[in-house]
């Protein structure tokens, strides 16, 4: 009990600088990814082809510099809807996404009306995020419980009585 009531204040120390460390590294590294769904309104019904070309310069010039399949799309002749999904994407590279496609159906002379429907939900890493901080408040409490095992000054008149079992005569 005396070890914790002398060393207190040094644990919180500890775990207080780390966990805001851990909180920051958190925040910038575990940054949160988006999911997004748009839908583009035709003005004309695309045909076999055009759809065939659109998947093909969507993955040349788009899936071709990310891992896997980032972008993809979707087509409904019935209601000439085009739906453009990208997964677990950071908002510049949504942006990036975005504007690339668009100029992909611009070159191919595709009329359309764009943000009928947009949809973008977070994927915040929640998880991820909340173990990063809890680590490093877990290595905080055990740095403050390392530099309090050695620190061994004598500083009030209880660690007299603890460590050199004497009784004080007087206080300086």
């Amino acid at each position: 009990m005396h070890f914790l009531k002398r060393n207190f204040k040094t644990i919180i120390f500890y775990m207080l600088i780390l966990g805001t460390a851990g909180t920051l590294i958190a925040y910038f590294l575990a940054g949160s990814t988006y999911d997004y769904e748009e839908y583009y309104s035709l003005s004309e019904p695309l045909t076999t082809t055009q759809e065939d070309e659109l998947s093909i310069g969507l993955n040349q010039e788009i899936n071709s510099r990310y891992e896997g399949e980032a972008a993809s799309i979707g087509y409904s002749s019935e209601s000439q809807y085009l739906t453009l999904n990208v997964d677990s994407m950071s908002q510049s590279e949504l942006s990036t996404i975005k504007t690339q496609f668009d100029s992909i159906m611009d070159s191919m002379g595709i009329q359309y009306e764009d943000g009928v429907d947009v949809t973008i939900t977070t994927d915040s890493n929640t998880v991820f995020k909340l173990v990063i901080i809890g680590v490093s408040l877990l290595v905080g409490v055990i740095l403050g419980v390392i530099h309090g095992t050695r620190n061994r000054r004598i500083e009030t008149d209880e660690d007299v009585r603890y460590y050199l079992n004497e009784k004080t005569l007087g206080i300086f």
